[in-house]
This record gives structure tokens, sequence and C-alpha cells, in this order.
């Protein structure tokens, strides 16, 4: 279940339904394979087998800057209190994502999984860099093998011992 939205269109972005006081610089969405290594026998190495996908990674960097309404280390502590939000079970925050690019990639909830942030001494401001990585939950992800691998689901057993 998601607890908010992930959102950025035209230079805004939503997170978790408060609109973030920063520019929004770039954007990067990184998908990799996922390979399993194994030995074979009589070889030496390990032999690289393609299994399937990573969960995608998001990145958003910020400029956070300081103005009348306030410095860069007020919304730093902001996105940081963000970053630490829970859900009713003390467990990071799973976001639903609200936008072109990530549709477009097949990536429908987020959980936010990094906060960097750097300054330098030039100007009064810091760049903050936002990382999600995708959330599929385990039933999703196992429902998708067995559509891809065209056979049927395992049957259930219940209480009882029936299958369904």
């Amino acid at each position: 279940m998601a607890n908010g939205y992930l959102s950025w269109e035209d230079g805004a972005v939503v997170l978790g339904g408060s609109e973030l006081d920063g520019i929004l610089q770039n954007l990067s969405v990184r998908g990799a394979v996922l390979f399993d290594r194994a030995e074979q026998d009589g070889l030496s190495g390990k032999t690289k087998i393609p299994m399937g996908w990573e969960d995608a990674d998001i990145t958003l960097v910020l400029l956070l800057e300081t103005n009348e309404a306030a410095d860069c280390y007020d919304r730093l502590e902001e996105l940081d209190a963000l970053f630490k939000g829970q859900d009713s079970n003390g467990n990071p925050l799973i976001l639903d994502v609200r936008n072109r690019h990530c549709q477009a990639r097949h990536i429908n909830q987020v959980v936010f999984s990094g906060l960097d942030s750097q300054e330098n001494n030039k100007d009064d401001a810091i760049i903050a860099s936002l990382a999600f990585s995708e959330h599929r939950p385990a039933t999703v992800a196992t429902e998708e093998r067995v559509v891809a691998s065209g056979k049927a689901a395992p049957a259930i057993k219940t209480a009882s011992g029936e299958s369904r």
C-alpha cells in the first residue's frame, strides 16, 4: 500500500503530497539486468547467467537555494524529514509514481532510498540528490514471472488442505 506519491512535472517535484522547495536540475532512471554467477564443472572462474531485471533506480537532483523565505539548510532539513518518514509499522514509505517518464519505464511504486547533499564555498546553495528504488511487492514480481513463462500459477493450499 502506498503512502503518498512522487511526481515531477514542469520543474516542480511533489513528494508524499508536499511540493519540494527546490529547483529540479536533473533526473535519471537506471535499469539493469540481474545476473547469477555460477561455477561450471571443469572451467575456471564463474559464468554470468542473466536471470531477469534489477529494480530500477531513480535519481532526482535538486538545487536548494537560500532566499528571503528560507535558507538552504532549512530546505535540506525538510528533505531529510521526508527521507526518514515512516509508515505506521516504522518502515520507509512506499510512494506511487505519477510521471510519464516512469510510466514509459513501467515503474509504478518507489521507496525513497537515499539522500545525498553537497555544497561548495562559492554560493549559498546545496545540491541534493534524492535516490528512489523501484518497489515491486513479492506477489507482483511472482505473478509477472508466471505470466512471462506462460505456465499456470501454482495451486494454493487452504488451511483445510484443499487446492485452489
